[in-house]
């Protein structure tokens, strides 16, 4: 409930969600909810404590989710078409059976602020973060990646994602500018980010 009101989301937390922040607060590979029933956490798990391996705490690690879902994703949150909170290992688990160009969409455990693409047979793109959709959105860039074609369990992408996709620039100018329209023909709207549509940098450790 708390979650929702800080995202003015209508999309909560589920169980298995809690299941993960529980196992990143605590360091724990339990997947028992009842295992973490009665457990507390300190100050210093909270926000003193760099999690294991990183140079953040669980606290700056999880602000910085919410950040990144409050200025950029919400729409997609709440839409379902985001899993968020499931690590590296479970994303290859849940994909490894799936056809290829199935992809999932879950939040960087080695960025603050960032969510990664995990893709079946190169499972991790390199993170996202809040300067990346400045620049360009989460649902144009996955419009640019065409190996992209089912969004966990097998949805098509564009199903999903083509009502948030920048319209193409023609029906703009067709609309404001005809005269400018039928001289120049139709193009679709671009950014530097999406020069090569089809390009991808792989990030393997996440």
């Amino acid at each position: 409930m708390k979650y929702k009101a800080e995202m003015h989301s209508t999309r909560g937390l589920s169980e298995d969600n809690l299941v993960f922040l529980a196992q990143k607060a605590f360091s724990s590979t339990s997947n028992n909810p009842e295992d973490f029933r009665n457990m507390t956490m300190s100050w210093a798990q909270f926000n003193r404590e760099s999690l294991p391996g990183r140079n953040f705490t669980f606290w700056q690690w999880f602000d910085g989710v919410v950040e990144l879902m409050k200025k950029h994703l919400k729409p997609h949150w709440n839409d379902g078409a985001i899993l968020g909170f499931v690590n590296k290992q479970q994303a290859q688990d849940m994909l490894l059976s799936k056809p290829n160009g199935t992809f999932l969409l879950r939040f960087s455990d080695s960025e603050i602020g960032g969510i990664t693409i995990a893709w079946r047979l190169v499972w991790n793109l390199l993170p996202y973060t809040t300067r990346d959709f400045t620049i360009r959105s989460l649902a144009d860039r996955i419009s640019d990646l065409n190996h992209l074609l089912f969004l966990y369990p097998d949805k098509p992408k564009n199903e999903v994602f083509a009502k948030y996709y920048t319209p193409p620039l023609c029906n703009v100018v067709k609309t404001i500018i005809p005269f400018f329209y039928n001289q120049t023909g139709c193009s679709r709207t671009t950014s530097p980010s999406s020069s090569h549509p089809s390009s991808f940098t792989v990030y393997p450790s996440m």
